[in-house]
């Protein structure tokens, strides 16, 4: 059986569904396959029991003024999505300096104040967040009336410069930047290594935009944007995997599913694992040959165990702040170099994310990052380290581990089982500061009617990053196609 798009996107993450409203709003027939039972990706909650969970995210700058709120108005549907305001951007911990970060962004000039010795100093942070936000940000605003590529010579300026220089360059108060680093787990590697366009960035759009939780979950995102494909005559399908592309003279002309169904196609949205499109989805004659050199210079993010935990009611009152990161050293590098040389001898930190509009059923995420080579026996030693991450929470927050009624516990097997996600990669490639890394993947390809989107391209991971990149991949293709 055969039917016919204009536009297939293969994976319902916030990438590609984006990136399908975008193109249904314009007029396009989108179909949206998913092999999950459930859309959205990491942008997903789930139920057990009594408890809600959210698979991962639990923060995400979405002022009503900001980037995604005036994407989602584009769209007609923002209405479908209300925030709450979180009360801190993070809260950190380390052996000599424990505080919150404030959400809001004249608060957080008075936190860089408190522990700044100079106001020039202060001055220059901020001026240099504000040419980041005018360079990286703004644009985004007028690409309705005409999309306009990213600054290159900006950019380039930044090649190779890690989120610790940038910042060191700027602040010389040792517990300010350690207050600014302690928000390393956003990027998944240490400031040493990060790139500082991604880092930054990431940092002065909690600042200016706010940090925020969906009512509902984060699911409402997805539905939202699945709503603005299904109005338009699309169709999101899940349970569907994809088995094989077809390409002719040079195109693709079909997506093949594992039932056996064929989609004609205008074009192809890949907003999966690159590792799987190019070498194996996509026949051995049409493989990019700079595609699968450039996957060999990239290397996928650092994934983590994960304990889901359902808590009584007495927990409410336990823990104020929504995301919590507790650290072993005051030396972040140190502790990312144990991650990456699989030592557990010791519990070196610990991300511990609180969950929002549950009522009378308070949940609790611990998070614990790994390389997925830590184990070759995940089923078997999940459990182990998650007894010793439970154990950790203990000693921080005496009471808890009795106010726990249920656990779930995930892996990186777990990540790739349910979002194919290669090694259970949490952001997609690693945010390295090289300039191979921080490049990452195109949205164009050696097929000029495929293109991919979301996490695994530029600028890397996280809800904005996505939607910021398949916003872009959206204005390319019209412009190609229109």
């Amino acid at each position: 059986m055969t039917k016919d798009f204009d536009a297939v996107v293969l994976g319902s993450g916030i990438g590609g569904l984006n990136c399908g409203a975008f193109l249904a709003h314009a007029g396009m027939k989108v179909l949206v396959l998913e092999q999950h039972t459930k859309i959205g990706g990491y942008a997903h909650n789930f139920k057990r029991k009594k408890f809600t969970f959210e698979s991962g995210v639990h923060s995400v700058p979405m002022s009503s003024d900001g980037t995604i709120m005036h994407l989602l108005r584009i769209l007609g549907v923002e209405s479908q999505v209300s925030t709450m305001e979180l009360p801190s951007m993070y809260r950190f911990s380390t052996p000599t300096l424990s505080d919150s970060v404030p959400s809001r962004q004249d608060d957080i000039t008075e936190f860089l104040l408190k522990y700044s010795n100079s106001r020039e100093e202060v001055k220059a942070l901020l001026e240099s967040e504000k040419t980041f936000y005018d360079h990286i940000c703004a644009p985004i605003f007028n690409f309705e009336k005409e999309y306009v590529p990213e600054d290159v010579r900006f950019v380039s300026k930044f090649h190779n410069r890690s989120c610790h220089d940038h910042i060191t360059s700027l602040i010389s108060n040792s517990h300010l930047q350690t207050a600014l680093f302690a928000q390393w787990p956003y990027a998944g590697i240490s400031p040493e290594k990060c790139g500082a366009l991604y880092s930054f960035t990431m940092f002065l759009l909690h600042k200016r935009e706010g940090s925020h939780f969906c009512k509902g979950g984060f699911s409402a995102l997805a539905n939202a944007l699945s709503s603005v494909i299904t109005n338009k005559g699309g169709v999101v399908l899940t349970k569907k995997t994809v088995s094989c592309l077809s390409v002719e003279n040079s195109r693709v002309s079909h997506v093949q599913t594992s039932d056996g169904t064929q989609y004609r196609t205008s074009l192809v949205v890949s907003n999966i694992n690159p590792y799987d499109l190019h070498t194996s989805l996509l026949p051995e004659n049409a493989r990019g040959k700079m595609v699968r050199r450039r996957l060999g210079n990239l290397n996928a993010s650092i994934s983590c165990v994960i304990v889901y935990m359902g808590m009584n009611s007495r927990f409410s009152s336990m823990i104020s702040d929504t995301v919590n990161f507790w650290y072993e050293s005051d030396n972040f590098e140190t502790i990312y170099r144990k991650i990456e040389a699989n030592d557990l001898s010791t519990i070196n930190h610990l991300i511990m994310l609180r969950g929002l509009d549950e009522g009378d059923y308070p949940t609790l995420t611990l998070m614990y990052f790994v390389r997925t080579d830590m184990s070759n026996d995940w089923h078997t030693f999940k459990k182990v380290l998650a007894e010793k991450m439970v154990t950790k929470l203990e000693e921080l927050y005496p009471g808890t581990k009795e106010m726990i009624e249920l656990t779930e516990i995930g892996s990186p097997d777990t990540f790739a089982h349910y979002t194919k996600n290669f090694n259970g990669a949490l952001y997609g490639f690693a945010n390295v500061k090289d300039i191979y890394g921080e490049a990452k993947l195109p949205i164009t390809t050696h097929l000029p009617n495929l293109f991919q989107t979301g996490h695994w391209g530029k600028p890397g991971g996280g809800i904005w990053n996505v939607m910021y990149n398949s916003y872009t991949a959206s204005k390319i293709i019209l412009n190609s196609f229109l």
